[in-house]
């Protein structure tokens, strides 16, 4: 009963946040201040915004959310309550990052985010990968986050206000513009997933797929993207920032899009498409521009939509078939089976596939396309910048088409070649979350679970049409080319039941086997060093200092006869001493 209320509060939480995006829709951009507090100089006040980028984003984290809402209601039944309740202020912290005017009203949902976030893939608590995973992502984006709050300071201080609206309207020295971009960049990279702080994100998704599908299209990920185009005037004024977020974006898409090459786990390799794609919509960002922010943000809208659905679908394989591994997978499509036993999942994993890997007519197609042409521009315009934004996002684009014709292939489909091949992933095949581990008759989920499927894959086709169909047709032709040569290789490996994947790819750059060298293995020792240093040397003053105390005591208590003889005899000693000492110093 708890749990049904849990989740029928949680869709209409959704709903309302849907109801004021439409509301809000048309309405004149409005500031709504709130009694603040603050000391000195540092004073600032809870302001609310309400813009286009307001209702934008609400209408994403809104429709997305009640998707989750309404498929966990047949994905999840243990702990639901609780679950139910977390993703509900889960997506009130997103909306609170959303409609804040104030530094430290968004640092409040920022880390109200990271605190949920850390529960919910946390929720599986029993597994210690899922319990792992959880404290990995919450170390990982504290630390940024210790930044990111030094960057707030900064900035706030600089410009005599923490209100975002009043950011850039008085003069502040070039030094503490880029040392307070930097800093909050720190805090993006990290809650973004991006490169050096990326390895958190594909570690998180033991987690619920319905989490997963939140965290990735509309929550705590996409809270990096959205920071920047909101402060977007701030870091266009420090271009030395603008610089080093379109360095780290184009390291992040092409190592990210070639470790979801490797990956064998649907989950995984989804985790790292995010990541891929998160750093194209900073590229488009990095540009500067207006081109560039616009189509940073279609991209993100439109990644929400197949993204959101992608990881829904990822949980119906789980549901029905206990694991997301491709080897797991393709046991049960030997005769194509999961295609005609789910064809609602199959349909609409096709149809976000698509999306996602730029197939022409679908919505990643056209907001990929539009990253590219604000790269070119930029280009033709003589800008290095805009040259490296575009041929790392035309190389991600060819290796985006890969992975996704790869997963779609290797999950739903029959390899014509060996049967046999797709043993080689037996040993590196790891289970994913398991809702129910018995590999009964396959059949397609129930349709609550079904619908925000549907829905999200009319998303993932129409959202591309939302910009008013503008398309550079030399673009689209290089793109669709690009995705092609892409498809092409993956095809022809899975024709011949091969799929190599070198070493180092596979391990995923061994990024994570340094990090546990240069970071954990240090902080260990220093551990172990702090807690010898307390047990073995203040520890050891204070035990010497009470033993001291003991002995001494046991001493006076030898003292403690009884006998009155004896007292009169140390006391007379006591006053022959004092009077030979008195004597003494008087001489």
């Amino acid at each position: 009963m708890i749990a049904t209320a849990w989740r029928v509060a949680g869709v209409g939480f959704s709903l309302l946040v849907i109801l004021s995006a439409i509301l809000l829709a048309g309405a004149d951009p409005q500031v709504t201040s709130f009694p603040g507090t603050g000391a000195g100089d540092a004073f600032w006040t809870y302001d609310l915004r309400t813009d286009d980028l307001t209702v934008l984003l609400l209408a994403v984290v809104g429709v997305v959310s009640a998707c989750v809402q309404v498929y966990s209601i047949g994905y999840l039944h243990e702990r639901a309550a609780s679950y139910t309740a977390l993703v509900t202020l889960f997506t009130a912290a997103m909306v609170t990052v959303v409609v804040s005017d104030s530094l430290f009203l968004l640092l409040i949902g920022w880390e109200v985010m990271g605190a949920c976030s850390y529960l919910l893939i946390s929720h599986y608590w029993e597994r210690r990968d899922a319990r792992s995973g959880a404290v990995k992502a919450f170390l990982i984006t504290r630390l940024a986050d210790v930044a990111f709050l030094f960057g707030i300071f900064v900035l706030g201080l600089g410009y005599g206000t923490f209100r975002i609206s009043e950011l850039g309207s008085s003069p502040i020295s070039p030094a503490a513009l880029t040392t307070g971009t930097v800093l909050l960049l720190v805090g993006v990279v990290g809650k973004s997933a991006q490169v050096p702080l990326q390895t958190w994100l594909p570690d998180a998704m033991p987690g619920p797929s319905p989490v997963s599908a939140l965290i990735h299209a509309a929550t705590m990920v996409a809270a990096g993207v959205f920071l920047i185009a909101r402060l977007y005037d701030v870091f266009v004024a420090a271009g030395t920032t603008l610089t080093v977020l379109a360095v780290i974006a184009c390291v992040t898409m092409l190592f990210a899009a070639l470790c979801a090459m490797a990956a064998v786990e649907v989950k995984r390799v989804l985790a790292w498409s995010t990541v891929s794609q998160l750093a194209i919509m900073f590229a488009g960002l990095s540009l500067g521009t207006a081109d560039g922010r616009h189509a940073a943000l279609f991209h993100l809208v439109t990644h929400a939509a197949f993204k959101g659905l992608l990881f829904l679908c990822a949980g119906v394989l789980l549901h029905q078939v206990g694991s997301a591994a491709f080897v797991v997978l393709r046991r049960h499509t030997r005769l194509g089976a999961s295609r005609k036993a789910m064809p609602v999942t199959f349909g609409t994993m096709t149809i976000g596939l698509a999306a996602l890997a730029g197939v022409p007519g679908f919505a990643g197609f056209f907001s990929k396309d539009a990253v590219v042409e604000a790269a070119w521009h930029q280009a033709r315009d003589g800008s290095a910048v805009g040259w490296v934004v575009l041929v790392s996002v035309c190389l991600t684009a060819a290796l985006t088409a890969f992975y996704c014709v790869r997963l779609w292939l290797w999950v739903f489909f029959r390899t014509p070649a060996l049967a046999g091949a797709v043993d080689a992933f037996e040993d590196d095949a790891p289970m994913a979350d398991v809702d129910d581990p018995a590999t009964a008759k396959l059949r397609d989920a129930p349709w609550v679970m079904l619908a925000p499927l549907i829905l999200l894959a009319l998303g993932a086709i129409v959202l591309g049409y939302a910009d008013g169909l503008h398309l550079n047709w030399v673009v689209a032709a290089l793109t669709t080319v690009l995705a092609a040569l892409g498809a092409l290789p993956a095809y022809s490996l899975w024709r011949r039941g091969a799929d190599p994947r070198p070493a180092v790819v596979e391990r995923e750059f061994g990024v994570d086997a340094a990090y546990g060298k240069a970071v954990v293995v240090p902080v260990r020792w220093f551990a172990k060093l702090a807690v010898l240093g307390d047990r073995d040397v203040i520890g050891t003053y204070v035990r010497a200092a009470g033993r001291t105390g003991t002995l001494a005591s046991q001493g006076f208590r030898l003292l403690q006869t009884g006998n009155v003889q004896t007292y009169l005899t140390f006391a007379v000693a006591g006053v022959v001493a004092l009077a030979i000492l008195a004597g003494v110093i008087g001489a």
